[in-house]
Order: C-alpha cells, then structure tokens, then sequence
C-alpha cells in the first residue's frame, strides 16, 4: 500500500482537535464532520489520512501517549532511592502533567475508560496498544523494586502485583476528585490525596500489626 504524505501543520491540527473532541464525548459521540471543521479540513482529506473514524482514534491515541512520553522526565522514577519516593513523587509528577496538560489527559482518561465499548477490530487493536504501554511503564517501577532488600520469604512479583493494585485504585480515586473539584489547579490542592496514597504505601512496606 502506498504510504500517505501528511502535511505535519494539517496533521498536528487535526490530532489536537481529535483529542479535544474524543475526550470530551468519546468515540460513538464524536463526529468526523465536526473534528475535520474544527480542524480546518475537508473530511476528505481525514479519511485520506487515517482510512476511517476508528483509525483517526488509533492515531490519536499514538499522539496522545507520545506527547507525555516526550515530556516526561524518566529520572523522577529511576533517582528514587525506595518504593515510597518513587510511588508518590511520581504520582506527584503525572498529576502536574495532567493539570498542565488536560486536552490530552481528558483523551487517554476517556480511551481507558470506553476501552470495552469500542466496536470490533477497534478494541482489539486499541487493547494491543494500551497493554504495550502498560508494560512500558510498569518496567520503571520493576527496577525500583528490584533494588529493595526483600525479605526471604517474599516474592517480588507479589509485591509488584499489590503495589500495581493500590496505585490503581489510587489513581481512579483521584481521577474522581479532580472531576468533582474542577477548582483545583496545583499539585497543592492534592496534598491530602498523596499523603493518603503515602499511608497505604507505609502499610505495605513495614505492615499494620503491631510487632
């Protein structure tokens, strides 16, 4: 198939309109003709790029994710000297790129949570991508926990798996408090957010019997 050449001015409008819409409504809502006039393009030329509505979505998905991956600073996790820095200045660190960033953060956010809705093979292949990035990030945790002294009787893959499970539920509550408090705009406002993260994570590491 012969490969299309994009104009990167038309192409950089067209996936920043993308994400704004999607994130808004999602893809059933979102229509091509209102992303290719915000954009200030024909739908024409949409199509000619990305095939169709599902593969618009694709690439935005790879926009989206590749903007924050170019923007993030890598040593925020790989400077840590333990879990409970890495974990929370981390989380600290995604959250100030969520307020500076919300076009694209609304994107992902909405493309993780309508993930099971999307229409066949669009999920399929959007699954593929979101398990590729999951991986990619979860290896910045895995070198932090490989450098912890754990104790004989615990295996690291247990510890992985319970700290991916309190940062997941962590992460859905803050998504929700940002949501139901539109008015916060620094990393302040959510102080009381990651010190409650800070003790669920000081309850894994040293336990909550007392000894």
């Amino acid at each position: 198939m012969k490969e299309v050449v994009k104009d990167p001015q038309k192409e950089k409008n067209i996936l920043a309109t993308s994400a704004k819409l999607f994130g808004q409504s999602g893809y059933r809502e979102t229509k091509t003709d209102q992303i290719a006039e915000e954009a200030g393009v024909s739908k024409g030329l949409l199509f000619h790029y990305y095939g169709n509505k599902g593969g618009l979505y694709q690439a935005t998905y790879v926009y989206t994710s590749e903007f924050f991956y170019q923007r993030m600073d890598y040593s925020v996790w790989t400077n840590a000297s333990d879990l409970l820095e890495m974990v929370v200045d981390a989380t600290k660190y995604k959250i100030e790129l969520q307020l500076k960033y919300p076009t694209e953060f609304d994107y992902l956010m909405k493309a993780y949570a309508e993930m099971p809705l999307l229409p066949e093979p669009l999920r399929e292949s959007m699954m593929e991508r979101l398990n590729a990035d999951v991986t990619r990030n979860m290896t910045l945790t895995d070198e932090v926990i490989g450098k912890l002294p754990l104790r004989a009787d615990v295996q690291e893959s247990d510890v992985l798996e319970t700290i991916y499970a309190i940062l997941n539920s962590e992460t859905a509550k803050i998504q929700q408090e940002l949501s139901q408090h539109p008015e916060w705009k620094t990393i302040e406002d959510l102080m009381p957010t990651i010190e409650r993260l800070k003790r669920k994570l000081k309850i894994l590491e040293y336990g909550f019997v007392e000894q």
